[in-house]
């Protein structure tokens, strides 16, 4: 019995531990807001929803399913991002369109 114990508590803080590891860095969000300025930083699977981050510099950054519902995008660079799985429901895209719900890894725009 105390061995499954043991097993169960070394299983529960390695699930505890690695879920921490494939999350975004908290630091990287403050920055990001602070200066605007988080180029090859790491927000995967970020929060992001209806922030203003107009103009910021996002070159190279680990953005994978991180959520930009309704974010304010314009003129951001994401030049190199990783944008896997990126939600961007109704964020105003770095060209200042609008992107369609059901917005995964790229803007969809509105058909005319």
């Amino acid at each position: 019995m105390k061995r499954w114990l043991s097993i169960f508590w070394v299983g529960t803080i390695v699930a505890i531990v690695g879920w921490n590891l494939f999350a975004y860095d908290q630091a990287s969000i403050d920055r990001l807001l602070r200066t605007r300025q988080c180029p090859r930083c790491d927000l995967y699977r970020a929060n992001l929803n209806r922030l203003d981050l107009s103009g910021a510099n996002l070159r190279e950054a680990k953005l994978a399913y991180a959520t930009f519902r309704e974010a304010t995008l314009y003129g951001a660079d994401l030049t190199g991002a990783d944008l896997r799985g990126t939600v961007f429901d109704g964020a105003v895209w770095i060209d200042g369109t609008i992107c369609q719900f059901g917005s995964s890894g790229i803007c969809r725009q509105k058909e005319n």
